[in-house]
């Protein structure tokens, strides 16, 4: 939204004052905002097994992907993406999952003592410098201070905080300071959505009307004065009315929230750390989080299925072992079921996608159109632990930023890496000068975003 840099004061010519708060949403109608939303599964998945037909654009998904074909016009099957962190000094690389899972902070680890399994270990642990989610968000609370929240972060299932789950950090650079995320989506609603209701809002646009009622008074008062009094004092009152319908122009166009910005029903509640719930959750903090970009609270969010080296079990698929003791098996059978696990997080993470359709975002629009996915996971594959051959999908109309409806194998020379597709969320938010981000050692090429995806 368009902001106002300073409190307008208005003084009526028969001494009526008239003191209008700075309103965010001033002027001409502003642009939709722009969104992002990063989407976190673990453990990897199955390199060899991702694409049926790789092509730029005639592409066709393996069935571990094919949730995300009714979009494949709106996605970019990112292919061999390098984290690169083979190239930091092993005392300041964490292991495979840690530091994968830290991706979206893309800086060097410390050490220290963390808690592991309730113990104080000392170990190499959390990234000493923020995530993408907390940077970006501290850089748009600059440029639109009436947001409440710089970013949300949010996990399915385990409440721990501790290195092998967390994947938001504050920082600032060369700072250990890992964020807590929220893990229950009926305390986080509470929390985001307090006043977000249909009589804050009519309480909000009373006090607008008054505001307008007032404008009418001073209006009627100054065009009696034009008669009264000296040229030169008819030209002060001619500026004073100017101003005056500068102001009736701005609260005419006032839009106090998006339409769609509502309450949310979100049924009676349940014990969100039961395993079996797990999609329930998500699709929970989905809504929260559609509503959230709506209500115009956040425009960036970090969403996780689980926390690093998920070993939960998906006995919904017939499967008695843990998601993590299954990727680490590297066995024909198991690779079978690992991407029966992703296929399943994927065609759950379509209810992101549904709930973002499902709300307007302009004349014709959804949040959709205005959003950017990022659908990511800590390892290439988890019995190599691998981090150099990643799968990442970008989904979303995204301001029309990146060319979707392609898919784009990485693996090529000159090698772009995580850290400057970070850079390239970066660009689409609005900021296209930072062209450099994080630990130099996990950015090839100097910096800059991928070339080619817009």
């Amino acid at each position: 939204m368009t902001t106002v840099s300073r409190r307008r004061f208005l003084q009526g010519a028969a001494g009526l004052s008239l003191a209008l708060p700075a309103l965010e949403s001033w002027g001409q109608a502003a642009a939709p905002a722009r969104r992002v939303i990063f989407v976190f599964t673990a453990n990897g998945d199955h390199i060899a097994q991702r694409m049926a037909t790789k092509h730029e654009t005639n592409f066709a998904f393996a069935d571990m992907l094919s949730p995300f074909e009714a979009y494949r016009s709106d996605l970019l099957v990112l292919d061999g993406v390098d984290k690169f962190h083979g190239r930091l000094p092993a005392a300041e690389r964490a292991d495979g999952h840690q530091q994968g899972g830290s991706a979206l902070a893309p800086w060097k680890s410390g050490t220290g003592s963390f808690p592991l399994g309730g113990n104080e270990t000392q170990t190499i642990g959390y990234v000493r410098g923020p995530s993408i989610d907390k940077a970006l968000g501290d850089r748009i609370a600059v440029d639109a201070p009436g947001l409440r929240f710089k970013h949300l972060y949010f996990r399915v299932g385990d409440s721990s905080n501790h290195i092998w789950n967390t994947h938001a950090h504050a920082g600032p650079e060369g700072t250990q300071n890992p964020i807590p995320a929220e893990t229950n989506p009926f305390t986080a609603y509470t929390r985001i959505f307090a006043g977000v209701d249909t009589a804050s809002q009519q309480r909000l646009l009373r006090r607008l009307a008054m505001r307008q009622s007032a404008l009418d008074l001073v209006r009627g008062e100054l065009s009696g004065l034009q008669a009264k009094v000296s040229a030169a004092d008819r030209a002060r009152l001619q500026q004073h009315a100017e101003s005056l319908r500068d102001v009736e122009r701005g609260l005419s166009a006032l839009t106090p929230q998006n339409a769609a910005c509502a309450p949310l029903t979100l049924g009676a509640a349940y014990n969100t750390t039961d395993a079996t719930r797990w999609r329930d959750v998500g699709n929970l903090f989905f809504k929260l989080s559609a509503m959230a970009f709506a209500c115009d609270l956040t425009r960036v969010v970090n969403f996780n299925w689980s926390g690093n080296t998920s070993d939960r079990v998906y006995r919904t698929l017939g499967l008695t072992e843990g998601h993590h003791t299954l990727s680490h098996d590297g066995s024909a059978a198991a690779f079978t079921n690992v991407r029966r696990i992703k296929k399943l997080l994927f065609e759950a993470s379509c209810q992101l996608h549904q709930e973002l359709e499902a709300l307007p975002d302009g004349a014709g629009k959804t949040l959709w159109d205005h959003t950017l996915v990022v659908h990511w996971s800590e390892l290439s594959q988890g019995d190599t632990h691998q981090t150099d051959k990643d799968l990442v999908v970008l989904a979303g109309g995204a301001h029309g930023h990146f060319r979707m409806g392609r898919y784009v194998n990485l693996q090529g020379v000159p090698k772009r890496g995580f850290s400057n597709l970070l850079l390239s969320c970066w660009h689409y938010m609005g900021y296209p000068d930072v062209q450099s981000w994080g630990a130099p050692e996990l950015l090839p090429a100097g910096g800059g975003g991928i070339p080619g995806l817009t």
